[in-house]
């Protein structure tokens, strides 16, 4: 039984695979399978990850119908044989020496420990660029499930590739990524993990890079994400009922509605994307509901010391057509 599988979900992805495999197989710790799998790939990635498997034996290839990253994810822990899961994606990459930190954490504090890295966000072209999503100055940082909206903050809760899973914990809860969205999945699966993981410690490693390669565009200026808004407002109720269940502390709680706030404003932006189906009615009527939302309207009152009386009023009355007015008429 390999220590670690890695999991390395393929769709489309010819350009990049073999970057992404070759920084895996080179890792300084051995013992692992890497698998990929074809989610019904249209280009000749499912040949490359055939070739792949082909030069090193850890490497073993799925080819599945097209289902989504999701599905690819559920199917690659089905697979799975090894104490811990790690995610890759397919685009991304990894220094030599990240499983073999990640595994040295894991040993140091002990099983009850959830062992997370730190994003470092770089372009196509390799250029790293500023931003690395770490949770503190410390070489290793420890925390708990009390400290979610810290990590939610910070942009280190949503994304399932800079953790090392317990595959016990995973088959014995029966946890699974959901296929039925496409949006916010990520940050539903590490709710659901933290939960079933009880009152474990959190170890940070903030000096040990995952390269995620951002291709220069927004999610959303990729297209209209269908149900956006409710999507995001039945997961960030589930955070708030596991803010209530962890005791977060209440110093942290300004960090939820600011993170609601941000999402809010991403679900308004969907609605004007170019491809967007909706009617102008039906934009409206989806603008009113989020104007209407009980932790938006906490999010506003959060806000108001940063916009207009007149802004903050409009906001506050709940209802978007007051808003949409007073926008025309300033």
């Amino acid at each position: 039984m390999p220590y670690i599988s890695v999991i390395v979900p393929v769709y489309n992805a010819e350009k990049s695979i073999e970057k992404c495999v070759s920084s895996i197989v080179k890792q300084n710790f051995a013992d692992m399978e890497i698998l990929l799998i074809d989610d019904g790939s249209q280009d000749a990635s499912g040949m490359l990850c055939d070739k792949l498997a082909e030069a090193d034996g850890r490497v073993r290839v799925v080819h599945k119908e097209n289902q989504g990253v999701s599905a690819a994810r559920n199917s690659g822990m089905d697979f799975a044989s090894g104490k811990y899961i790690l995610f890759v994606d397919s685009d991304d990459y990894l220094p030599e020496f990240y499983v073999e930190e990640l595994v040295k954490a894991q040993e140091e504090f002990g099983e009850t420990a959830f062992c997370w890295t730190a994003p470092q966000i770089v372009s196509e072209n390799g250029s790293v660029k500023e931003e690395r999503l770490s949770y503190s100055e410390e070489i290793r940082a420890v925390a708990g499930r009390r400290d979610v909206l810290k990590f939610s903050a910070r942009g280190l809760l949503n994304a399932p590739w800079n953790k090392l899973y317990h595959m016990d914990i995973i088959k014995e809860q029966h946890l699974r990524m959901k296929e039925e969205i496409s949006i916010a999945e990520d940050l539903l699966f590490n709710l659901q993990y933290l939960d079933a993981a009880g009152e474990c410690r959190i170890v940070i490693l903030n000096k040990v890079p995952y390269y995620y390669v951002r291709n220069g565009q927004v999610s959303l200026d990729n297209g209209y994400k269908k149900n956006f808004y409710a999507i995001h407002k039945e997961i960030l109720g589930i955070l708030w009922n596991h803010c209530e269940k962890w005791q977060v502390p209440e110093e942290d709680i300004p960090l939820f509605y600011k993170r609601y706030w941000e999402y809010m404003q991403n679900a308004f932006a969907n609605l004007e994307v170019r491809n967007c189906p909706l009617s102008g009615f039906a934009k409206f009527a989806e603008k009113s509901r989020i104007t209407a939302d009980r932790h938006f309207q906490k999010s506003i009152a959060q806000k108001k010391g940063t916009m207009g009386r007149g802004t903050y009023l409009m906001w506050k009355s709940r209802i978007y057509l007051f808003v949409w007015l007073y926008e025309k008429i300033r």
